[in-house]
């Protein structure tokens, strides 16, 4: 008699049965045929054709449907106990369906690896920019109990964020406030250095001696500063400083060595005694912002601490545990307003513009990186997430395309009794590792994508360091956007693929079931084209906004314009030679060859930098105390030939504008207009009031064009210009800017060596073209559009590879179909014209659709454009194009493949 056992087993591998269950299946089978086998034996047929017989039954879905059914029968009336077996065989079956997962997947390699490049590019971009807004936007500062800081700030109609109040209020602050455990204070300064003889700038703080202890940071190595270290110079104090240096200062200067505890520095003509060194995760209260040393705030000298009208620093407070914000900042207000009554000069209006004191939160340290970039990146983050979408709605098309192709594998299964619930998990777990592997990539790409990005901000003077660990946080993210992905855009694949007609599967119909899925494909590929459109929309919005201002009218000529910032040697400053100093300077630079102009200015075009002065012009009545606020440069005769600024009214300053001529100055244009009108403001005199002594006048002597000093989209602000020689600041410290009738980096060295020959110690730093300079003014819109651009091509990209995949997909079910129609007599451009029109016709939808969320959506960019409106039509119309032409390519070549089908093998695909 047959041996069936191995037969039957044979056939039921696929179901991946439970062993008991599988070995009672075989054993009811086996003796069925073993007794089908005997009885027609027994009829007289031969034992060939018996044994061919009892395989045409086995053969029969209804033999095992009957007894997987009576199978499932039994189990449900004797239920499994909870504990080991069940516990296993749910194991048993995770692990078969991974290795039947990992088999499909290396089976279908080509649709693999598209689904896994597709989620690692979707998944990567979002981490990327999730670790760079955790870095500037969520990540609290690494310091003790974070959430009871607060920066005590003075603001007002001109300073919404402005800085603390003077000195003297800020000691009242600390000694009559009952909400506060301490209160520090801090600024910054690039203080230059002297080590080993090495002159070098540096970034620094100067912070009231409880700064670190208030913070709850610890030193790595040595101690932090204490109040003692806070004694201001005087009978009895030592003259030589202490300082804290910051971990990677530590590292990239003094090689990690803990000899550095100890080590005499020089600042200026001070020695500085080197006694701690910061934690690694310790850079400060400004996120981005890197400092290299902490120097006692008492270095700034006892005047300015003196000073009771003066705001040049920053105050944190650390409020007792449940003490009222609102409270504490009404005590300190009311010291505040105590302060000002005390003060002579109120009668001016002054307190108008310092009107109140404000606590705002410093759990996440400064807010100025944050308010700069908190909008890009929040777009940024909606077009990643909108790419993720994409390569999601991407790879359920091409699930949901291979799913289709094994609907005969599930309808076999469902009829041989596998639950519904028992494919969807098939297919959900292969999903979950497609996702996997694409998460795993999507974690190379993060840390690769973190790096392109950082690289936007690690030059230029307004350089910031961001790190971007790849730490549990990043990880979670990741592992949750993957899981959610898998899940999302898995299970509507497996449901689709395991709702079958099993009667129409069985009976070998092609189209059982197709046509629901071909119109949820389309509607997936329609959403994919309308939001490839909206971020082809919001990439050539930030281009064509980094193109207007890079193409700006700025009131200069960049081009040939070579800058760098000279600081003279401390000797130099305390023996009052720098008049000297900077006409030496000037007068060697002049005569290089190659120099077509050169001049000094206290601030340069774009450097961000602000110098106002209160002014009285007559016969002008301000409408506001801030009227009487006008912004100042100091510039050497010259400057306005260097930069381009051309002189519209008068004169510009010349060699005789000197200390004992008469005091002279220019406006710009914008100057001119708010205070004159359509006056001309030539030989009009602004006076400069002071306390106590006669308020210098100076005489307008011109007008020159507007320029831009802060940035390319601030508008021209009113600005005045007065010669060097005549300056109101002891300027310890210039910009020197060369036009050259060569390429500005052939002088750099020889411009450089000038400036030893005037001293040897002198110190040059900022060295960058004018061009660079704008450059640098434009990185948060450079890393805006450089990331749209990237991710506008990826989506349509990742779309297009999703019609390509469809319309190929069509094709091939409608093979049959195309071959009848090219065997009644139609044409190959019939047949291609056929293909394309229905590629094209999803394409068109998804483009409609994407106008109207284009329209809906960039309104709410306009704050992040210039020189353009968010429905610009032009822009929207090109990216029209772009998407359906690209549509009309991948829709071409399955097109084309279908025209070229042999009819008699078309007729015989099914």
């Amino acid at each position: 008699m047959p041996e069936w056992k191995e037969e039957v087993r044979r056939r039921l591998v696929s179901l991946k049965l439970e062993p008991g269950r599988e070995a009672s299946i075989v054993e009811e089978v086996s003796t069925y045929l073993d007794d089908l086998y005997a009885e027609l034996l027994a009829r007289g047929v031969t034992p060939a054709e018996a044994y061919q017989e009892a395989l045409g039954e086995l053969g029969n879905s209804a033999l095992l449907t009957r007894e997987l059914r009576r199978a499932a029968q039994q189990v449900e009336a004797n239920p499994v106990l909870p504990g080991t077996n069940r516990r296993k065989n749910m194991i048993s079956d995770l692990w078969h369906d991974l290795r039947y997962g990992a088999r499909m997947l290396w089976k279908h390699k080509g649709i693999t690896a598209i689904s896994v490049l597709s989620l690692a590019l979707g998944i990567g971009a979002n981490t990327a920019i999730f670790s760079l807004i955790d870095a500037v936007l969520l990540r609290t500062l690494p310091v003790e109990q974070p959430e009871q800081l607060v920066f005590i700030q003075n603001v007002g109609p001109r300073r919404p964020d402005g800085g603390a109040p003077p000195y003297p209020c800020f000691e009242r602050f600390s000694a009559n406030n009952h909400f506060f455990t301490a209160l520090a204070a801090f600024n910054g300064f690039d203080p230059q250095l002297k080590i080993d003889g090495q002159l070098e700038e540096v970034r620094g703080q100067r912070v009231s001696g409880n700064y670190f202890d208030l913070l709850g940071v610890k030193a790595t190595l040595g101690r932090t500063l204490s109040t003692a270290d806070d004694a201001v110079a005087g009978p009895g104090v030592p003259d030589g400083l202490v300082a804290v240096i910051s971990y990677n200062y530590w590292t990239k200067r003094f090689g990690r060595q803990p000899t550095v505890i100890g080590k005499v520095i020089q600042t200026g003509d001070r020695p500085v005694t080197i006694i701690g060194v910061a934690p690694p995760e310790f850079s400060g209260l400004t996120p981005g912002a890197e400092f290299d040393i902490w120097l006692p705030i008492s270095s700034v000298g006892p005047r300015l601490l003196a000073q009771k009208d003066t705001w040049w620093f920053q105050a944190v407070g650390r409020l007792k545990p449940g003490a009222a914000v609102g409270q504490a900042q009404a005590e300190l207000d009311g010291i505040f307003q105590s302060y000002m009554d005390d003060l002579a000069w109120n009668a001016e209006g002054r307190r108008d513009v310092f009107s109140r004191i404000d606590l705002r939160p410093a759990d996440k340290g400064g807010n100025s990186l944050r308010q700069e970039f908190s909008r890009p990146l929040q777009a940024l983050m909606a077009i990643v997430a909108l790419v993720l979408l994409i390569a999601c709605a991407n790879v359920a098309n091409l699930l949901l395309a291979r799913a289709t192709a094994r609907r005969k594998e599930f309808a076999s299964r469902l009829t041989l009794g596998a639950s519904r619930s028992r494919l969807v998990r098939q297919v959900l777990t292969e999903s979950l590792l497609l996702v996997t592997l694409g998460g795993l990539g999507g974690l190379i790409f993060a840390r690769w994508g973190g790096n392109f990005v950082i690289s936007f901000f690690g030059t230029g003077r307004t350089q910031l360091f961001l790190k971007l660990p790849l730490d549990y946080r990043m990880l979670l993210f990741t592992a949750g956007v993957a899981l959610l992905t898998g899940l999302i855009f898995g299970l509507a694949p497996a449901l689709q693929a395991t709702r079958v007609d099993l009667n129409g599967m069985l009976k070998d119909s092609a189209d059982s079931g197709i046509r629901g899925r071909r119109r949820f494909g389309k509607s997936l590929l329609v959403a994919q084209v309308a939001v490839s459109l909206l971020l082809l929309v919001v990439a050539g919005l930030f281009l064509r906004t980094l193109y207007n201002l890079k193409t700006l009218d700025a009131g200069f000529r960049p081009e040939g314009v070579l800058t760098m910032r000279i600081n003279p040697p401390a000797h130099v400053i305390q023996a009052d030679r720098l008049a000297n100093f900077w006409n030496e300077t000037l007068g060697r630079i002049k005569v290089l060859p190659g120099v077509r102009s050169a001049s000094l200015t206290a601030l340069s075009p774009l450097d961000g930098s602000d110098r106002s002065v209160r002014v009285d012009i007559a016969g002008f009545m301000p409408a506001a105390d801030e009227d009487r606020v006008l912004r100042m440069n100091q510039v050497s005769p010259g400057y306005f030939q260097t930069l381009g600024i051309p002189v519209q009214q008068g004169r510009g300053f010349t060699d005789a504008d000197t200390e004992t001529s008469p005091k002279v100055l220019l406006l710009n244009q914008a100057a001119s207009r708010f205070y004159f009108g359509d006056r001309s403001p030539i030989g009009a005199h602004i006076r400069f009031p002071q306390r106590d002594l006669p308020a210098p006048s100076y005489e307008i002597v011109g007008v020159v064009k507007d320029s831009r000093y802060e940035n390319l989209r601030a508008p021209e602000t009113p600005l005045m210009y007065l010669p060097l020689k005549q300056a109101r600041d002891r300027l310890a410290r210039l910009v020197l800017a060369v036009r050259t009738a060569v390429e500005p980096s052939e002088l750099t060295n020889s411009i450089v060596k000038e400036l030893r020959a005037v001293d040897a110690d002198i110190l040059v730093t900022d060295v960058a073209t004018l061009y660079e300079r704008v450059d640098e003014s434009l990185v948060k819109e450079r890393v805006v559009a450089t990331l749209a651009l990237f991710f506008g091509i990826l989506a349509p990209l990742l779309a297009c590879i999703g019609l390509y995949g469809m319309a190929s997909y069509d094709v091939e079910q409608r093979t049959h179909e195309i071959g009848i129609r090219m065997a009644l007599g139609a044409e190959e451009t019939r047949v291609v014209r056929l293909v394309l029109r229905e590629a094209l016709w999803s394409a068109v939808m998804g483009v409609g659709l994407g106008l109207v969320a284009a329209l809906a959506a960039t309104r709410w960019l306009e704050s992040l454009l210039f020189g353009l409106e968010p429905h610009d039509p032009l822009t929207i119309t090109l990216a029209a194009i772009v998407l359906l032409t690209v549509a009309a390519v991948a829709a071409y070549v399955p097109a084309r493949r279908a025209a070229r089908v042999d009819p008699l093998l078309a007729l015989r695909h099914e």
